[in-house]
């Protein structure tokens, strides 16, 4: 084993875990011992780069100034310690890796290790494009995709089992295309990126909104998707979910989503705080599950009469979006994901810790109370509990 493997230290990749180090030193000891590396190297070392491996090795050739057909491994491996800091440090990985070409390199990796078709990549692709940010660490920081495929390039070297950006799905998609998930997944926090459940879908639930409302009320933060008899593809996220009542849920990390014709994220404007809102049976509310809007100006709304939906394309809610192509649409598909662990559910406390005057009128009356000796001596929630 060359010495760049056997001396590396944590000091020296300080981006770098102590196991990322030696994932990625057992996994160059499985192609060389030599302190160098050549282009060809770097094909075979990081296949799934394509057609970007020869690009990566030239410029970093005309960096350092060499015109020997070798480089040291120190530097291909102060590369993947880059690409995983700061979105400075990443700026300068990838310039220093790809170029200008740095888009379809991460592309190229995601297509290989997230088995994307086609049309997925040239989805995420278009995504990265539409960006127009100059600064590539700007573009890092506020571009939530591009933030989480940088770290695709060196992601076998360093893992040793690698992981991909993708939720695993409970529940079988028919709207979900692989390119959305990965956008979608990099704009949900963290915790809630592992694990996705089914909670509706008109293919299995059939096309009933009370029984869409049973199965999403109090369920936590969801996706909603619909497909319009038009072959539009879109939804929302609710970073709180929905619980059928007059109010409104949900903050600033809600969003409204296209996927087809294009995948495109809409942003809140922070203008109000319409978020998400299902209500039902009302006479004088909108009857329905909704998001950004009120009365018949709504984003993104689901009728309570299944079936039927509302998508206009001017809001003060969330950016400037025509989600369906009409004000009026006709639903085809519609699916609910919740994401994250399911809400833990609150227990029943005694009408006598409730109400401690009920407690009171039935001491006065002589009647014993034969469930004191049973309970807890503390009630289960406390007054603010009640409240909420």
């Amino acid at each position: 084993m060359g010495a760049h493997h056997s001396h590396a230290k944590k000091e020296d990749f300080p981006n770098l875990n102590n196991d990322q180090i030696n994932a990625l030193l057992n996994n160059l000891k499985k192609h060389t011992t030599s302190t160098t590396f050549s282009a060809a190297d770097v094909s075979t070392i990081l296949p799934y780069w394509g057609e970007y491996a020869k690009v990566a090795f030239e410029n970093l050739a005309r960096k350092e100034g060499s015109k020997k057909g070798v480089l040291p491994f120190s530097l291909l491996v102060q590369q993947a310690n880059l690409l995983e800091g700061i979105a400075s440090e990443q700026a300068d990985g990838l310039t220093n890796l790809f170029g200008d070409k740095w888009r379809e390199a991460l592309v190229a990796c995601s297509r290989h290790l997230l088995s994307l078709t086609a049309e997925d990549a040239a989805a995420l692709l278009s995504i990265l494009r539409t960006d127009k940010s100059s600064n590539l660490t700007n573009l890092l920081t506020a571009n939530r995709l591009a933030a989480e495929l940088v770290h695709l390039p060196f992601k076998e070297l360093l893992e040793m089992q690698s992981t991909p950006p993708l939720a695993v799905l409970n529940g079988k998609t028919s709207l979900l295309s692989r390119s959305a998930q990965v956008v979608l997944r990099a704009h949900i926090p963290v915790e809630y990126r592992q694990t996705w459940q089914l909670l509706f879908s008109s293919n299995e639930h059939g096309s009933s909104f009370a029984q869409l409302t049973h199965q999403v009320d109090g369920q936590g933060p969801c996706f909603v998707v619909v497909k319009t008899t038009k072959n539009r593809v879109f939804g929302c996220y609710a970073s709180h979910g929905f619980h059928v009542g007059p109010t409104y849920l949900g903050d600033t990390l809600c969003f409204l989503f296209s996927i087809v014709p294009e995948i495109r994220v809409f942003e809140p404007t922070g203008f109000n705080k319409k978020y998400c809102y299902l209500n039902i049976q009302q006479e004088t509310l909108a009857n329905g599950l909704g998001v950004g809007g009120s009365d018949i100006n709504w984003p993104f709304f689901i009728s309570e009469e299944y079936g039927k939906g509302m998508a206009t394309p001017h809001s003060s809610s969330f950016e400037k979006c025509d989600l369906a192509g009409e004000t009026n649409f006709e639903i085809d598909t519609l699916e609910i994901w919740r994401v994250g662990p399911p809400p833990q559910k609150k227990k029943e406390r005694s009408i006598l810790d409730k109400d401690p005057q009920a407690q009171a009128l039935l001491e006065i009356a002589g009647r014993q109370m034969h469930s004191e000796g049973f309970r807890d001596a503390k009630p289960i929630l406390d007054d603010e509990e009640d409240e909420e």
